[in-house]
């Protein structure tokens, strides 16, 4: 399989189990099923996982380790090959995030902290600026006057 190849990535819940399984030794589907419910609030269907857990190892992306708790459960974790699928997929993640989320930052005319959200407007010389805060608002102006 080559890298445009890849198993495709478009959902939260396959991207939330790269992220399970990039950041822990080894997962089961079961762990993966209960860390989405938890952390993101979402439900996802046992099948959905686990045919995602083999589609991971037939492509050779994850391999089965046994676990300490259970003899059943069946526990997974990276492989080499693994561990390059998924800083591919996280670098195309991170580009998109990254672009999506630029656009929307704004700068401080003050202090020049890049803002997401929640910031301070002010019209300034009838000019409207934003800022982090209304102490950088009223810095940038006494600025202004000296």
């Amino acid at each position: 399989m080559n890298e445009n190849d890849d198993i495709k990535i478009q959902n939260l819940t396959k991207f939330y189990t790269l992220v399970l399984l990039k950041s822990k030794e080894s997962v089961t589907g079961y762990y993966v099923l209960k860390r989405l419910e938890e952390d993101l609030g979402k439900t996802a269907s046992p099948t959905y996982v686990y045919d995602f857990l083999k589609t991971l190892k037939k492509e050779g992306y994850i391999e089965d380790v046994p676990t300490p708790k259970s003899k059943r459960a069946k526990g997974y974790r990276l492989t080499k090959k693994g561990e390059k699928f998924i800083d591919r997929i996280f670098l195309r993640f991170d580009n998109l995030i990254e672009v999506a989320i630029q656009s929307k930052l704004k700068a401080c005319a003050s202090c020049g902290v890049k803002i997401y959200d929640d910031f301070h407007t002010e019209t300034i010389g009838g000019k409207e600026l934003v800022f982090c805060c209304g102490h950088c608002a009223k810095a940038y102006k006494n600025s202004l006057n000296h």
